[in-house]
């Protein structure tokens, strides 16, 4: 069945007709002042909708038409939504790829991809020609500006030439119709591109009105580009964050909460790696700036004192005293009273970043972190107060990190762990409650493909024989509880499979991830004479080792080890390693660790004759 109201676009034009003075998109001009208000460009829902028909027409001229997929390399701007749009109204296929995952990783997607158009700034056209990117399916090339830069066409002439062309006539589409491809971050493997189809989005955006209560008129600061298109959708005005977009840890928290207070923000999407840098801002002792505090470039408060010692956990496994709770020592001057609710996603949010983040928050606010991943997004979610009331402490045992219940529409079963393909679904596969397996998703939401990549199809897929749906094996192991709540353990490609039995990331790293001092850990595994042994990587503290305050790294070694006896499944690890700079992360959320990358570092900073004295048969 064929409906125009299915695509996205239509969105766009409803809220142009029904609230057309309504702001769509605020930018900032010249940047963000820390502290008060700042210049921004604001479009209506009115003008971006007129922009994206005059662009829609002037698409069309060039051959850009329904199924054209087409390359958009854009940063976030009015452009980008404008261009976007358009797209969708014309039924092409955007093909969106993250900038940051470098100029390799950028070429192999695109060879993916084979997009048939390229929509880019000069930038990314320069490096298109030098690289050769899409030489092979280009057809089409538009350049985002006043002039061709020797590309078919400028945006400003398809906006010339559409723009006495009067509205667009949106087209019908099929749910199964594609949309869109959306590349993976590739944080764990090669990125792949998740065929988006139409359904699958509208089915997004019910499920974000469903579970989140979003409502038209709210205001949104969106730090992940993709998630701000759901704005129209929405009927949300979209604040665009200054900041670099593939850089979210970078953030500057002082022009996030300008941007906040200016435009009374009601709702945020932010990656944890923002959550935990705006959170370690409002706990440091002066985030208002002029008030005796500096941020340094690595986001910790100059002048701030260090404590003479750090917090010794005792043998028996008790973690540090707790941070204040929720509503102490709040201080009013950064309170954001109009946010009604913070959505972060990209990876698990750690208990401590949440409680920092939440004194920003009233009362009736809270912090949700949805699950899922790029091939089905949202699977589950939770709120930050049942974290921190009662989830936390079970993930400082040990058992994992809680994601949360399944949305309204999803369904997760949890299977053996395997790496191989499975054909065909059974419910003979679904492991009993309790057992940690990889997660299984079905549901609306879920793609049904990897385009141009069948090898990691049938590896990420599950056809159900009866229904004809198309599961996804989302390569997440994890349980669910007796209660219907999803635990995440950790990535299947990271677990450490020793003589010991299995460890996984999720369950071992919130063991020793305790205090100010021991922020980050990463599980990884290195062999010697075909034995895996379990090493945890430390990231490098925020702070000098000044043997005067007892701060050496032996002291930090003692209390990892004093940790390990906490739970039985860390036992085994006796050989930490303090990493020299900060862990290397996705490009995306600048979150998900790669512990690919720690695992070289930590067999080469071993040595190829290093060998951990412990006894390696299975207990009996």
């Amino acid at each position: 069945m064929r409906d125009a109201s299915l695509n996205v676009a239509s969105h766009l034009a409803r809220m142009a007709a029904d609230h057309p003075a309504q702001v769509a998109v605020h930018f900032p001009r010249r940047g963000v002042k820390p502290e008060g208000a700042s210049e921004h460009l604001s479009v209506t829902f009115a003008e971006l909708n007129s922009d994206a028909d005059a662009i829609a027409h002037g698409l069309v001229d060039a051959g850009i038409v329904r199924g054209t997929r087409t390359a958009l390399m854009v940063p976030p701007s009015p452009d980008f939504f404008a261009l976007t749009f358009a797209l969708f109204k014309v039924a092409a296929v955007p093909v969106l790829i993250d900038p940051g995952m470098g100029v390799k990783n950028l070429g192999r997607c695109l060879a993916d991809a084979e997009p048939e158009a390229f929509v880019g700034i000069p930038k990314a056209h320069a490096a298109r020609r030098v690289l050769r990117w899409g030489k092979k399916t280009l057809r089409t090339t538009v350049n985002v500006g006043r002039w061709r830069f020797l590309c078919d066409r400028s945006l400003a002439g398809l906006r010339r030439y559409g723009k006495s062309r009067g509205p667009y006539h949106i087209p019908d589409v099929t749910r199964d119709e594609p949309a869109a491809i959306l590349f993976t971050s590739g944080s764990t493997g090669v990125a792949k591109g998740a065929e988006y189809t139409h359904g699958i989005f509208a089915a997004q955006v019910e499920a974000l009105k469903a579970v989140y209560g979003i409502e038209p008129g709210e205001i949104d600061l969106c730090t992940f580009p993709l998630f701000a298109l759901f704005g129209p959708a929405l009927g949300m005005t979209c604040v665009i964050p200054d900041m670099n977009p593939t850089r979210p840890a970078q953030i500057d928290p002082r022009k996030a909460v300008a941007q906040i207070r200016q435009f009374g923000v009601t709702n945020m999407f932010g990656s944890p790696a923002v959550i935990r840098r705006l959170g370690d801002w409002a706990s440091s002792p002066s985030p208002l700036a002029g008030e005796g505090g500096r941020e340094s470039s690595s986001g910790r408060v100059r002048g701030e004192a260090t404590p003479r010692a750090i917090a010794h956990p005792s043998p028996g496994g008790e973690a540090p005293p707790p941070s204040p709770a929720r509503g102490e020592g709040k201080n009013p001057a950064v309170q954001l009273a109009k946010l009604r609710r913070v959505i972060s996603a990209g990876a698990p949010a750690s208990a401590a970043s949440l409680e920092r983040f939440v004194r920003l928050l009233p009362e009736s606010a809270q912090v949700f972190t949805p699950y899922g991943a790029t091939e089905a997004l949202p699977v589950a979610n939770i709120g930050s107060r049942e974290i921190l009331a009662e989830t936390r402490h079970l993930t400082d045992q040990g058992k994992g990190v809680c994601v949360g219940r399944p949305v309204p529409g999803m369904e997760v079963s949890v299977i053996a762990i395997s790496d191989e393909p499975i054909a065909e679904w059974s419910d003979a596969l679904k492991l009993p409650p309790g057992e940690i397996g990889e997660f299984v998703v079905r549901g609306p939401v879920v793609t049904r493909r990897y385009f141009n990549r069948p090898e990691a199809t049938a590896i990420a897929k599950i056809r159900d024989p009866r229904t004809g749906e198309v599961l996804h094996r989302m390569g997440d192991v994890g349980y669910i509880d007796d209660t219907g709540r999803l635990w995440f353990c950790g990535r299947k490609s990271h677990r450490v499979v020793t003589p010991h039995g299995t460890l996984f990331t999720d369950m071992v790293e919130p063991v020793f991830n305790f205090g100010k001092y021991i922020g980050r850990t990463a599980l990884v595994g290195v062999t010697r004479s075909g034995i895996t042994y379990p090493v945890l990587c430390v990231e490098k503290p925020n702070w000098p080792y000044p043997k005067s305050k007892g701060l050496t790294r032996e002291v930090i070694e003692e209390c990892l080890r004093l940790r390990a006896g906490a739970t039985f499944h860390t036992e085994q690890i006796t050989t930490f390693l303090i990493h020299p700079d900060t862990f290397p992360v996705d490009v995306r959320h600048n979150s998900k660790i790669f512990r690919e990358k720690l695992a070289v570092w930590a067999d080469k900073k071993l040595g190829p004759n290093w060998k951990l004295q412990v006894p390696v048969e299975s207990p009996a």
